[in-house]
């Protein structure tokens, strides 16, 4: 059975940790400083004031369709307004202490018609009820080594609650649900990171996110049948990331590559329903992020950049394989990271003694195309549109 993957707007696809890396193309080694510097490179929280306090807010508009020949479209529409916040404390100038918190309560909760999903080995057009809620946190403290070189080590912690209902087209009675599943689940990585300057022109900063696998707590009920044994898997990659940065004077470059090492976790991921594939075609990717930043004066400054972003997921096995009962499953509905995305920012940024605002906008375009021969084949397209603001605050 090849069953859509719970919609997760929490994915790497869309959302980064502070304004300054959602407007700078997921940029994260060289650019961030105080508190959200916890949850990208902890290394970056030496750069903070005594006391520092966080806040961000955005507007989001995600448009995703599935199209599968000879079947209507089938679309995720959301639109709406994630927050983060969080503080930072230095009491030594070589010490400092930070935390970062963004709570998503029912941010994707979607009401889906006539998704085209491919279950048993036939297409069979659904509706889909799907809530999920997610509190990612993080605590962590940088530390400087000499004058021009810091370490540093957070904790983060996603706590998760989702819930999704598969129903037959048209039908609203639980009883002759296809599946149902509710699960929770609170996980924990750990990050370490690196940043050195050279000569005031040159910045290198780089860190390291272990993985985890995921294993949910709850109830899944499969045509009327309830059982309390969930086996729905999931899993949170290593992240090794490497960064530059280089000033010309006013002007400056920064580039960024990510190692994302999705390939050890493909026995870590599956749906948990009976029939699924126990694997996932999961890969490794790397991302590439680079642009350039402009001094207006000595206070402002404007940046623009892109970011590549691969699909982490291949094409799996084929229907017969895994009709079979062998293989892997590969794309399914709802799974975002799965496309090849690009992404185009644009920041502005206002720096003062009491007070540091960053403002701008994102816009990310993705597509992927399943080969007929495959579970839920057919052409998946995505665009994302973000804009908002974060400021710190010092005392």
């Amino acid at each position: 059975m090849a069953a859509t993957s719970n919609t997760d707007l929490y994915a790497q696809s869309f959302l980064f940790p502070g304004a300054q890396s959602s407007f700078e193309s997921g940029l994260s080694q060289t650019n961030t400083h105080g508190a959200a510097a916890v949850a990208t490179n902890p290394a970056n929280t030496i750069i903070t004031k005594r006391i520092e306090a966080y806040g961000d807010i955005s507007l989001l508009n995600v448009s995703y369709t599935y199209l599968r020949p000879s079947y209507a479209p089938a679309t995720i529409a959301v639109t709406a307004p994630p927050v983060s916040f969080g503080a930072s404390y230095k009491p030594k100038s070589n010490m400092a202490f930070g935390f970062f918190m963004s709570p998503r309560p029912s941010f994707s909760s979607q009401k889906l018609k006539s998704v085209p999903l491919t279950i048993g080995g036939s297409v069979v057009p659904v509706d889909i009820d799907q809530k999920s809620s997610t509190f990612y946190s993080a605590l962590g403290a940088g530390f400087k080594v000499n004058k021009n070189t810091s370490i540093g080590i957070s904790i983060l912690e996603a706590a998760e609650d989702s819930q999704i209902i598969v129903r037959q087209e048209g039908s609203r009675d639980d009883a002759d649900a296809l599946f149902g599943m509710r699960n929770r689940g609170s996980f924990m990585q750990f990050l370490f990171g690196f940043r050195s300057v050279f000569k005031q022109k040159t910045t290198v900063a780089a860190s390291w996110k272990t993985s985890v696998s995921k294993s949910y707590k709850g109830t899944q009920i499969v045509k009327g049948d309830e059982d309390n044994n969930i086996r729905k898997k999931d899993f949170a990659p290593t992240i090794i990331s490497l960064g530059g940065e280089y000033r010309f004077g006013a002007p400056a470059v920064f580039s960024e590559l990510r190692l994302e090492r999705w390939a050890a976790g493909q026995s870590s991921y599956s749906s948990g329903l009976p029939g699924g594939a126990s694997a996932t075609a999961l890969n490794n990717v790397l991302i590439l992020v680079a642009g350039g930043r402009l001094k207006l004066d000595g206070s402002q400054s404007g940046s623009a950049s892109f970011g590549l972003y691969p699909h982490n997921t291949g094409l799996g096995s084929t229907s017969t394989e895994l009709d079979a009962g062998t293989g892997k499953s590969g794309v399914q509905f709802g799974n975002f990271d799965a496309l090849d995305r690009m992404m185009f920012s644009a920041a502005y940024r206002k720096s003062g003694k009491k007070r540091d605002f960053t403002a701008g906008f994102n816009y990310i375009t993705g597509s992927r195309v399943v080969p007929s021969n495959y579970p839920n084949a057919g052409r998946y397209t995505l665009s994302v549109f973000t804009i908002g603001a974060g400021g710190s605050f010092y005392f």
